[in-house]
């Protein structure tokens, strides 16, 4: 189904598979994640200011979207799975994390230390709609565990949560992508 759905005649499941096929079950943007969240884990380790280690994850969490699109064309999938209304039920999906902006002004305000602790939540949290979007396992492994070792972390050892949870984030993404490449490679085609 690589032409534009008409969906008056096809099944949603056959939208699912649509979309997964022509997204990678949004494998790019876990790709750009581990880019991204590797980035805030070698920031950690260099920057000592919380503030300005909190601005870093508020900002650089803005470059997410721009750099999967650009690992999606390297990736040749089609983001926004043209022609497949199931593609604008992923991208508003996606974009709720744009209404957690104040959440994290207010932690940048006022625990800045925290930050990476809240972004990791927020994020693990969105994936699991996705696990029904992408008919993927994947995703509601990955939020659970993704929540559930930030929050770990910055209670048992608050001390180190700018290394290790961008750390602990970056480990889960790589294993998504490998757990995301496997699902794609046994859909069928």
């Amino acid at each position: 189904m690589t032409s534009a759905v008409a969906t008056s005649s096809v099944s949603l499941s056959e939208l699912r598979d649509d979309l997964c096929q022509k997204t990678g079950r949004g494998l790019n943007a876990i790709v750009a994640g581990i880019f991204l969240w590797a980035t805030f884990t070698v920031f950690g380790l260099f920057v000592d200011d919380a503030k300005v280690l909190a601005l870093v994850y508020v900002f650089g969490a803005g470059v997410l979207f721009p750099l999967s699109l650009l690992v999606a064309r390297l990736m040749r999938l089609d983001p926004f799975a043209q022609g497949n209304p199931m593609g604008v039920l992923a991208g508003l999906l996606g974009a709720v994390q744009v209404l957690f902006i104040p959440l994290m002004i207010g932690a940048t305000i006022v625990v800045p230390d925290m930050v990476p602790w809240f972004l990791a939540v927020l994020v693990g949290a969105h994936f699991l709609p996705f696990s029904w979007v992408y008919a993927s396992r994947t995703y509601i492994v990955v939020a659970i565990f993704m929540s559930l070792s930030a929050g770990a972390i910055a209670w048992l050892l608050p001390g180190v949560v700018a290394i290790a949870v961008p750390a602990t984030v970056t480990i889960l993404l790589i294993i998504a992508a490998l757990l995301l490449r496997k699902e794609n490679a046994q859909a069928p085609s």
